[in-house]
């Protein structure tokens, strides 16, 4: 998914995309690796008449009155393209002086009508040793050199720090000299400057870390795109190559290499977003701006090196047009300064008590809505919490996605109403357990009767669910399942095993996977039964977890039997009821702070060990705050486009699956970590951060390996083949 989600966002991206694609071939940036000098791009006055130098500056500076938004997904294809030329530095500047003339300072506005209209070509230098002091005429005496600056050489108009005194105009004031440059394509140069400015030039109310954070969201928002170029170009290399009689991309290997690329690069994509649109909010810019970076700029790098990688020799050859890219994420990282820095950066805004609060803003259907489902939960006062649950099972929120009668064929906007609300009415709707995944089969393939028999009871709380799927032999590979079912009159008889069922002593009812045709290929002749766990012939051994305590069972089943009644669908095709998928898909909520408790448990820790100045540990922390914070958005994305009508079950939906569990070990083992030699004890507060610590284990490998999911992400998004 792009940066955009809205339909405006995505017409405007196609249209980027179109553009970049006919004006700037792969032979436009790579005519400079060898030029003597870099001048403006061919494509130049046609970038100008389109007006994206100026989409996101005010109408009343000649802009095109959008936002950050809006010039990020400019810059996201302009970057996918690896497109030569000053547009970055010029949009950039153009940035900060609207910054400037928001925040009171008309002066600017000057300047920044020329930039937006195309008149001079602008840049910003991000570092230097500018000196300043002012004259007794009021004139300010700047002198030094900047470099390296991006597109120094080219510019006209260039904002450079001057120290204390903040961001200057340096309206050609200047000798530049075009350095050599890493990246050819985009080259850099160095400023030496000795000028007397007058007041009108001297931004002197704008802080300098501004134009940073502008500086951050910009170059992330094009570090984007380039790193979707390297994910493209190593899965399409991958799909097509062949080594050892098979393509590359099949080799899990190769596979996991370029989900991982994916991954990294929706990560930060989402965040670049995020930014983009908290870009003019004080508060929480520096958070947002210093995570995006962090993310950005590593995954570039990370996902470049990848690229070539993947591609092998042909990756390390002049001719091939990776290695462009690879100099660009070194460039980017040199200018914009290491990620470390960032997620220090961020680290400390959150340690500052900076937050960004995600919220929905919803049609106005959700309005009546509201007032319905408000006038049910007053008539639940005063009930107690049995008579509560039956009442809101019979109203259908218990799962309001589901189907009526069960559910109340919720769309997206209602769900997140029945979540906001039930929230706000300080009333936890009741949950089913595995309940959730037992009933969808049901509510599909089963008859009337048995429908009747087991979806109310469940929803009132009557009855308790287990899943017997996994066995020793067949865990990830369900298919491989060898528990067998033979018929008899009247139904069948099971012998097997199963493994790691949780709440099987507690359940009533399990949903039993069993082979009822042993000559049929495996993802044939299995079918689904319902089984009354007090059936005899049933033996449950409690399995002892790491942590000590016993969720998980081991299920034997010697000549059990499960009659006719008890079949859901038909005999042999129980692996289609197991992928049961319904119409409304739940939608969650999506919102609130991207900082969650785990984090907020760190950063509490940090403060009371008194580790707030320790560069390490911020470090440490940072890269759980940025991650906190992008995966909170990524899930808040996912919202946004179910309330649209979208599929939201896309790369970013298999992103955070992957991502956030693994994410969730690594806060409680930097936590444990933050207990120093206490954490040796079992007891108090180490104790709870160790027993997460344990417990977290299962996390990449319940319900599906982290293995597994990079699988699912090569070869469903990324269409790398199949394993044999």
């Amino acid at each position: 998914m792009p940066i955009g989600i809205t339909d405006e966002h995505l017409a405007l991206h196609d249209a980027v995309r179109g553009w970049a694609e006919r004006h700037c071939p792969p032979s436009v940036p790579r005519a400079l690796l060898d030029a003597d000098y870099e001048t403006l791009p061919i494509f130049w006055q046609d970038l100008l008449g389109q007006g994206w130098t100026g989409i996101h500056v005010a109408e009343e500076n000649d802009g095109e009155g959008y936002s950050l938004v809006e010039l990020a997904i400019v810059l996201e294809e302009l970057g996918r393209v690896g497109a030569p030329g000053p547009f970055l530095g010029h949009v950039l500047a153009a940035a900060v002086l609207q910054a400037a003339v928001d925040g009171g300072m008309p002066e600017a506005g000057e300047y920044l009508s020329g930039l937006a209209a195309g008149g001079f070509v602008g840049a910003v230098a991000l570092d230097g040793a500018l000196d300043a002091e002012t004259r007794d005429d009021g004139r300010l005496v700047v002198r030094g050199t900047c470099s390296p600056v991006l597109s120094g050489h080219v510019a006209e108009l260039v904002l450079a720090d001057a120290g204390g005194t903040g961001v200057v105009l340096l309206q050609g004031e200047y000798e530049a000299r075009e350095l050599p440059s890493l990246d050819p394509t985009r080259r850099v140069a160095e400023l030496t400057v000795d000028v007397a400015l007058p007041a009108s030039r001297v931004l002197g109310d704008l802080p300098v870390h501004v134009a940073r954070d502008l500086a951050a969201v910009l170059f992330a928002a094009e570090a984007v795109g380039a790193s979707q170029w390297c994910v493209d170009t190593a899965a399409a290399y991958a799909r097509d190559r062949h080594q050892f009689g098979r393509p590359i991309g099949q080799f899990q290997g190769v596979k996991h290499r370029c989900a991982n690329m994916l991954a990294r690069t929706e990560l930060a994509r989402a965040a670049v977003w995020d930014a983009a649109r908290a870009a003019g909010d004080p508060e929480v810019a520096p958070l947002t701006a210093a995570s995006t970076a962090a993310l950005a700029i590593e995954g570039f790098v990370e996902t470049a090196k990848d690229c070539i990688q993947v591609l092998g020799g042909i990756g390390f050859t002049w001719e091939h047009d990776a290695h462009v890219y690879l100099r660009r994420a070194l460039v980017t990282r040199a200018l914009l300064g290491s990620p470390s820095t960032w997620k220090v950066r961020a680290c400390e805004a959150a340690l500052g008590g900076a937050r960004r609060r995600l919220a929905v803003d919803l049609p106005e259907e959700a309005e009546g809505l509201r007032a319905e489902l408000r006038t049910f939960l007053a008539s639940l006062h005063g009930m107690g919490p049995d008579e509560q649950r039956v009442k809101i099972a019979e109203a259908g929120y218990i799962a309001p996605q589901w189907p009526k009668p069960w559910g109340r064929d919720a769309g997206a906007v209602e769900q997140v109403v029945v979540d906001a609300e039930f929230r706000a009415a300080k009333i936890v709707r009741p949950g089913i357990n595995i309940g959730a995944w037992a009933l969808p089969p049901l509510m599909v393939y089963g008859t009337s009767e048995q429908q009747e028999r087991w979806i109310p009871p469940t929803l009132r709380g009557e009855i308790g669910w287990c899943q017997l799927f996994s066995e020793p032999g067949a865990g990830s590979d369900l298919a491989g399942l060898s528990t067998r079912a033979e018929r008899v009159e009247g139904g069948w008889v099971v012998n097997g095993q199963k493994v790691w069922t949780s709440m099987a002593k507690e359940a009533d009812w399990g949903i039993l996977l069993a082979r009822t045709n042993p000559d049929a290929p495996k993802h044939d002749g299995i079918s689904f039964f319902i089984l009354d766990m007090s059936t005899p012939g049933i033996e449950i051994r409690p399995l002892r977890e790491l942590t000590g305590h016993a969720f998980f069972n081991e299920v034997f089943f010697d000549d059990v039997f499960v009659p006719d009644d008890c079949l859901v669908g038909r005999e042999h095709d129980g692996w289609r009821a197991t992928r049961t998928s319904l119409a409304n898909e739940r939608v969650f909520m999506g919102s609130g702070s991207t900082i969650g408790r785990g984090v907020r448990g760190i950063l509490d820790a940090v403060r009371a060990r008194g580790l707030d100045h320790d560069t390490a540990v911020l470090a440490e922390t940072g890269e759980l705050v940025v991650r906190d914070y992008a995966l909170a958005v990524l899930r808040f994305r996912l919202t946004l486009t179910a309330l649209g009508g979208a599929d939201p079950s896309g790369s970013e939906a298999s992103v955070r699956k992957l991502l956030g569990v693994e994410h969730d070990q690594k806060v409680q083992e930097v936590g444990l970590g933050l207990c120093g030699p206490g954490g040796a004890v079992f007891d108090g507060v180490p104790m709870g951060w160790s027993h997460q610590f344990l417990f977290t284990r299962n996390l990449t490998i319940a319900g599906g390996t982290s293995e597994i999911q990079r699988n699912i992400i090569g070869e469903r998004v990324l269409g790398l083949p199949r394993d044999p």
